[in-house]
């Protein structure tokens, strides 16, 4: 390995260990709930499979929008063009606050929908609870993920551990405390955990807003003063954000429909439960390489706003090589090694 390509390597872990950090994060905080939820009951950990894959792709098309702010950040930053960076994060507000309240919109229609999906009607109603509840997380997540863009797009990645950390220990507390109503608190099973997630994400989302808002980002950013709806900026971060959020939420989509098959089967139940739990391990070799692609991401279009194309496609190339490392190593230990992640859910109590 050359030095320049080792240069170029640690410039992009250097940005994207927090990153994966972060991302860890939030795959532990789904995997806390997951294990809780099958402690809890068998058909709990399935029903919550089935509407993850559902709420990921409106919430996919919502949140990778709103965290495409990460882009005009890092080109106006490379460009040296610091204060029109205010502008772009309310536009990304804006976007999540309307796509979050209408996100709630869709618990008119979940009886409906998980009807149509024709699970087992214990499932449908466990499934219709965890979505209702899980829906008023989408807000929150939309901003924390323009909050986080707008860091990660100045390179100071390390700030969105600390947001991303906030959301995981109130999440772990709020799960452990609603889902089986410890400490006096009601025992609500899955719609516990899909309000403890969404109250937790909240606190996230406050933290970042408490960060963000610093006096010094408003002197060097203008991120109080440019509060404005801009017509003309929104329409081209909308532009190129939907896209990259479509692609996210098509994703998402032929996911849904895998799990929607599975739930079909005679032995529905069990058939979520083990999905459920191969795509939580599976998240694992996947996460970490999402960091690594918003470094890229970050570096990309810092070296476009310095008008250097050819450092940019250097580093999107180093960024599929680390991945492919990665997820090389990461696939051979679930290869020798199965029994270690499989054994994060065994339950005696509840084989079933």
């Amino acid at each position: 390995m050359s030095y320049e390509l080792k240069a170029r390597w640690s410039n992009i872990l250097a940005i994207a260990w927090p990153l994966i950090i972060a991302n860890s994060f939030w795959n532990l905080q789904l995997t806390i709930d997951r294990i809780y939820l099958g402690i809890h009951a068998t058909e709990s950990l399935g029903a919550a499979m089935a509407v993850m894959g559902v709420f990921w792709v409106p919430m996919a098309l919502l949140q990778q929008t709103a965290s495409y702010v990460t882009t005009f950040v890092a080109q106006y930053f490379g460009a040296n063009e610091q204060s029109k960076i205010g502008a772009c994060v309310w536009q990304a507000f804006y976007v999540s606050l309307i796509g979050g309240v209408a996100f709630i919109g869709l618990n008119f229609l979940t009886p409906w929908f998980f009807s149509l999906v024709g699970h087992a009607p214990t499932i449908q109603v466990l499934e219709v609870e965890y979505f209702n509840s899980l829906a008023y997380s989408a807000l929150p997540t939309a901003l924390v993920a323009a909050i986080s863009g707008f860091f990660t797009g100045l390179g100071r990645t390390r700030t969105v551990i600390g947001i991303n950390f906030v959301g995981l220990l109130l999440n772990v507390i709020l799960d452990y405390l609603l889902i089986f109503g410890n400490y006096g608190f009601p025992q609500m099973g899955i719609a516990g955990a899909g309000y403890a997630t969404s109250i937790a994400t909240l606190g996230a989302a406050f933290y970042g807003i408490y960060l963000l808002f610093d006096q010094k980002h408003e002197e060097q950013f203008n991120l109080k003063s440019q509060w404005q709806f801009d017509t003309t900026l929104i329409k081209q971060f909308l532009k190129f954000g939907l896209p990259s959020g479509m692609q996210w939420a098509l994703e998402g989509l032929a996911f849904t429909v895998f799990l929607i098959v599975m739930g079909r089967l005679p032995n529905g139940e069990a058939a979520l439960a083990s999905s459920s739990i191969a795509v939580t391990v599976m998240m694992l070799s996947v996460l970490p390489t999402m960091g690594v692609a918003q470094s890229v991401l970050t570096l990309v279009g810092q070296k476009l706003g310095e008008k250097k194309p050819d450092e940019a496609a250097a580093i999107t190339w180093d960024g599929v090589q680390i991945s492919l490392v990665y997820m090389f190593i990461i696939a051979m230990s679930f290869w020798f090694v199965p029994d270690f992640y499989l054994s994060w859910f065994k339950n005696e109590e509840n084989a079933g």
